[in-house]
């Protein structure tokens, strides 16, 4: 199939800023210190590893579909994971007090999905593309994917605490071209930053269209969108009809 952004076979897209925004616009740190401020709880400076160390055991210990029961102890465990991380003093009660509050503030409730999101992953996917998500986040993020309704519309979820690789290292993106069975080259890259989304998948060799929300003028030698509605445009595709080839 031939388009603005050549021969593809494949797309990987970015997670954050991409497909889901933050729903109070000031992130998940951000939120926690303001929830702790607000509950009178004292605690060390917010750091972003803060949220890759207590998320260290989410992709094993959690799941979708866990009992009340089960999925209530386990917020428990991952509130005293962050309190004790986060060097929190509770002046009375414990982190169960705690835990549904705080994941309000760090769960996938805290994200929204940008309204043309779930439109561009079915055209793609009716079109015949084998996707991936390419993301610089926590293990867990599949669970995340499930509970924002994503989960189906990927083949891959390669996350780069699981996997060691961090955008804009371009092993990340090779793992998830391995993963894909397609060759780096024909597989098209859609992420929302300079550094990390375009530099990164270029050293991977692979092309890259850059996605501006806000409608942003830059100068970058590389296809920019204002909406992932877009997308299909340059991928010669008929959003109603999928992929003809």
């Amino acid at each position: 199939m031939t388009g603005q952004v050549g021969e593809i076979d494949a797309v990987t897209l970015d997670f954050y800023n991409t497909l889901v925004y933050h729903q109070q616009g000031i992130g998940r740190g951000a939120m926690l210190m303001q929830y702790l401020l607000e509950q009178g709880l004292e605690s060390d400076p917010w750091e972003h590893q803060v949220l890759y160390d207590v998320f260290e055991h989410h992709g094993k210990e959690y799941a979708p579909d866990l009992s009340d029961a089960a999925r209530e102890q386990y917020l428990v465990r991952f509130t005293e994971r962050l309190f004790v991380r986060l060097n929190v003093r509770l002046r009375h009660g414990t982190a169960m007090d705690h835990a549904a509050a705080v994941w309000e503030v760090l769960g996938p409730g805290s994200l929204g999905v940008f309204p043309d999101v779930i439109p561009l992953l079915h055209t793609i996917r009716a079109a015949g593309y084998p996707t991936a998500l390419v993301s610089n986040w926590q293990c867990g993020l599949s669970h995340f994917c499930v509970e924002l309704g994503l989960a189906d519309a990927f083949d891959h979820i390669v996350v780069s605490a699981e996997v060691g690789s961090q955008k804009p290292d371009p092993e990340i993106f090779r793992i998830a071209c391995r993963r894909l069975g397609v060759s780096p080259e024909r597989t098209l890259h859609v992420g929302d930053t300079v550094v990390d989304d375009v530099q990164g998948a270029r050293n991977a060799s692979m092309p890259v269209v850059l996605l501006l929300r806000d409608g942003t003028a830059i100068d970058v030698d590389t296809p920019v969108i204002a909406g992932l509605d877009e997308l299909p445009g340059l991928l010669g595709v008929d959003r109603a009809a999928g992929r003809d080839d």
